[in-house]
This record gives structure tokens, sequence and C-alpha cells, in this order.
């Protein structure tokens, strides 16, 4: 009896692809010219923020993948997700870090025939995929003491788009009233700082959360000090909430200044 050898089936397509806006110029590249350009690299990540352990992604070499990608010499990047979360990214300076960048295409944990990339992640109440790309650090040599953590370097997951960024004139539609002083200044930096990521306001920002200058948002309607406690967001008040605890993240002075920066532009 003839024995039949029968072909594996043929894995399916990577049809994820990376847009990059430079200027007014938007470019597309799918996954497989990245690899083919600029080749996979694997980094183990000690303390993953999102999962709390070690992991060991494949991806792309950030510095090589932003030379390909002609983004190589931006001072700073716009991260753009897939869940409406935008984030600055200062590249000069965490490039010079003694870190590595990985922009991450899967799990190496995960089975490359299961049809995943990744672990399962629950983010509040979501079970979500961190498709297409997850941005991820290491140090450039392994023990190394450095932060890694999120308030120092960007962790995007569900990374759509990387964008040339220029900071002054992508936030001057938020900049609040002149002669306002000098806390409200402070509020605004903190805003461009935390809040732009998940918020918009004045039509830039995030679209993660509700724009903080809506006729209904808590910015209008609130109090000083209903805002002050919300700004705070104690995870014990907001369990579920995606947003996260600000009273661990910032000074009550600076969040005694985002509230008045947000008082502020209501009057605008």
């Amino acid at each position: 009896m003839a024995i039949i050898t029968l072909a594996a089936p043929a894995a399916a397509p990577d049809e994820r692809v990376l847009r990059v806006r430079d200027g007014t110029e938007e470019r597309i590249y799918p996954v497989a010219e990245l690899v083919a350009a600029v080749g996979l690299s694997e980094l183990t990540v000690p303390d993953d923020p999102l999962f709390g352990s070690h992991r060991t992604y494949a991806g792309f070499d950030l510095p090589a993948l932003l030379r390909h990608i002609g983004l190589g010499g931006a001072p700073e990047l716009l991260l753009v997700c897939a869940d409406g979360y935008s984030i600055p990214f200062d590249a000069a300076a965490a490039l010079k870090e003694p870190v590595r960048g990985l922009l991450a295409l899967r799990d190496t944990a995960v089975p490359a025939d299961s049809g995943r990339h990744w672990q399962p992640y629950r983010h509040g109440t979501e079970a979500i995929s961190l498709d297409p790309f997850f941005l991820v650090w290491a140090p450039a040599k392994p023990g190394a003491d450095v932060d890694l953590g999120p308030e120092t370097l960007p962790w995007p997951y569900q990374l759509t788009e990387i964008r040339r960024f220029d900071r002054a004139a992508y936030f001057a539609p938020a900049r609040p009233p002149d002669r306002t002083g000098p806390e409200v200044e402070h509020g605004f930096a903190i805003y461009q700082a935390h809040c732009g990521k998940c918020h918009q306001m004045r039509g830039v920002g995030g679209s993660v959360g509700p724009a903080l200058d809506r006729a209904a948002s808590a910015s209008a309607l609130s109090t000083p000090a209903q805002l002050g406690a919300y700004v705070r967001h104690e995870r014990w008040l907001f369990p579920r909430s995606k947003m996260p605890a600000f009273s661990a993240l910032l000074a009550p002075a600076d969040i005694d200044a985002v509230v008045a920066y947000l008082k502020a532009m209501q009057t605008r």
C-alpha cells in the first residue's frame, strides 16, 4: 500500500499593516514587507507591566524599524492605537537610554499555529487582543537597573499608526486663554503629559475617554472639588475603569492645576 504524505496547510498570510504619517504623506507597510526589510528579533521583557511576569516577544527592533519607515531622525513621534489612545513619544531621548525597544508582533509563548498572537489580556471589563502591534521594552544589558515603567516609556498595545509629531503645533488648539496664570499653564502641561493620551480638548488628543470640553462633561458640570475627586480617580471608587488612579501618579498641587486648567477651558 502506498503511503501518501500530505503537505501541511500553508499558514494564512499576516494581513496586519503599520500606518505611517509623515506630515501630509501617509504610507502603509504590510508585515511581510517589514519582515523582509527589517528582520525579526526577539526580546525578553522582565515584569511586563500588562501581564506582571516575564514575556518574550518577536517583532521589529525599534531603531531599525524607524529608519526603514523614514522616521529614524524624528525627535518626537505620536503613537496611535485602535482604541483611540494617542501617546506622544520622545524618541530622541528614549532611544539614547540603556533600553531596547521592540515593536512586537506576537508573544512567543503562543503557539504559531493557534491563530492567535497574544496571551489573553483583560483591561477593565474587556478581554482584548493586542493586535496589530505592541511596543515593549527591556534593558539593553540583561539585569541592568533601568526604569521601564509606563510613566517613563510608552507601552501602547493595539498600535496601528506612527506619526511624525510637533508637540507645540499639535496641542496649540488646547492652549488655555491668555492671562490665566501659572497654575493654569501648569495644568495645561499636565494635560499634555497625562490626560491628552485618552481625552480630547478642542479636538486634539486621544479618544479613549470623553472629550473634556463637551457641554455635558464632568469638567463643565462638576464643582472644582468634585472634579478634583474625579481626577484623583481613587481605584476603590472606580474599580472597573481604564483610567489610572492619578492620586498615585500626581501630587495634590498637580491635580489642583489640572482642575484649574479644565475649568478655565470651559469658558473659552
